[in-house]
């Protein structure tokens, strides 16, 4: 079915700004306990462990939102990905120590089941 015509999608369009709210509401008392902002926090991928190149960089919020939008619960690999305070940097100095990605990856397919 054209993304054009379902409903779920249309419905999610018409109510993106109450749902990014809800999914920003949610992840700030999720993660309240390492005072995480999600829309300053980032995940960010490399293509591999040698090269460190940057090759996929978002928010939490907005990963959370393409994701619920897209009713794609999330897989991320923890050899190639991470949460960072800096978009588009792989730089240790810049990554996060808590929470794990894992526990991000829980909370972003709890969404996608409550709100996709």
């Amino acid at each position: 079915m054209n993304d054009y015509t379902n409903p779920n999608v249309i419905a999610k369009q018409q109510n993106a700004t109450e749902i990014k709210e809800k999914i920003r509401a949610f992840l700030v008392s999720e993660l309240s306990e390492w005072s995480i902002d999600p829309d300053k926090v980032y995940i960010n991928a490399i293509n591999n462990a040698q090269d460190s190149l940057v090759i996929f960089s978002a928010s939490l919020a907005e990963d959370a939102w393409n994701r619920v939008y897209e009713n794609d619960a999330p897989v991320y690999s923890t050899q190639a990905a991470g949460l960072f305070s800096e978009a588009y940097s792989y730089a240790d100095e810049h990554r996060l120590a808590a929470p794990d990605l894992a526990k991000v990856g829980e909370l972003i397919g709890q969404l996608v089941s409550d709100l996709g």
